[in-house]
């Protein structure tokens, strides 16, 4: 299920790839355009000429000639979509860097997200004593928070949830490696991890609200 966390950053992709959407889609339909009335123009003069000779070809050499340029076509909006996919996920990528290291940008709180993610592996783990696994730098940023951290999630949970910071840091963009005290179970709720495993629905929303 995705969390509050990925909400706000499939969102927030969809909002920073508009003007890219426009601009790669404009030229593939353009580019797509000219391909198919650049061989319709061929098609119809190649036709014409074997009519004029009288043979029975014209037809089935115009068809041959409109479904090469049709495939040409739709190979090039491919490639144009293909690209227009790699983009977003550029940017998305790019966004979560500069949202990590600034902790706040357009009303998106890492701090919030942070807690979306302990909050959620809390709640697949299904204990109350957790040890958090950061980044050097997120380390340094939650530790003064951890009191509020523990309360938050608390609150959220209904329950009494005890968080603690392991010293071993995690290499790592972001996010949170939560595991149970005793290390048995735990839940990798860094950027990387949930970007893998949410990889397609991102691309399933992206697709649908793009395409």
């Amino acid at each position: 299920m995705t969390g509050e966390g990925e909400k706000r950053i499939i969102n927030r992709i969809i909002q920073m790839a508009d003007e890219e959407v426009s601009k790669i889609t404009a030229e593939a339909q353009a580019n797509a355009e000219d391909i198919k009335k650049d061989a319709e123009l061929k098609a119809n003069s190649e036709a014409q000429d074997i009519i004029n000779t009288g043979t029975r070809e014209a037809r089935r050499e115009k068809q041959r000639i409109l479904a090469d340029a049709r495939l040409k076509a739709k190979r090039k909006l491919m490639s144009m979509q293909e690209q227009l996919m790699q983009a977003v996920f550029d940017q998305a990528t790019g966004y979560i860097q500069q949202l990590v290291v600034k902790g706040e940008d357009g009303g998106y709180k890492y701090d919030t997200i942070i807690t979306d993610f302990t909050r959620e592996a809390t709640e697949i783990i299904g204990q109350q004593s957790l040890q958090l696994s950061f980044s050097q730098r997120d380390k340094d940023r939650f530790k003064p928070l951890l009191s509020q951290l523990s309360q938050d999630v608390s609150k959220a949970l209904g329950k009494k949830i005890t968080l603690s910071i392991a010293e071993k840091n995690i290499p790592t963009l972001g996010g949170v490696n939560v595991k149970s005290e005793d290390g048995t179970v735990g839940v990798d709720n860094t950027i990387e991890s949930r970007m893998i495993r949410f990889n397609e629905k991102l691309k399933a929303d992206v697709t649908r609200i793009l395409f």
